[in-house]
């Protein structure tokens, strides 16, 4: 498994069969762990940020590709979004 989906199952005490909602529609089942902020946007001396566990949201293929094409969901909402999940 990925590091960043690791990370992620951790947190939340999720095993692999378990069923994750998107965060962000909260309608569909997740099939990503995305990264908020694109791992490229790092570089080699803060790498190791990238798969904290604010920077992972779980998202179900729609909302994750648009997040990716900036057409429905901006980096702040997705980032409070998830971080509402993190507190609760």
């Amino acid at each position: 498994m990925a590091k960043h989906k690791t990370v992620y199952f951790e947190y939340f005490g999720y095993g692999e069969q378990d069923t994750i909602m998107c965060e962000l529609c909260e309608s569909r089942i997740a099939v990503d762990i995305m990264h908020i902020i694109p791992r490229s946007k790092f570089g080699k001396k803060r790498k190791g940020e990238q798969d904290d566990i604010t920077n992972l949201c779980a998202g179900c293929r729609e909302c994750h590709r648009d997040f990716d094409d900036g057409r429905k969901w901006t980096t702040k909402e997705v980032q409070e979004i998830h971080l509402r999940n993190l507190k609760n």
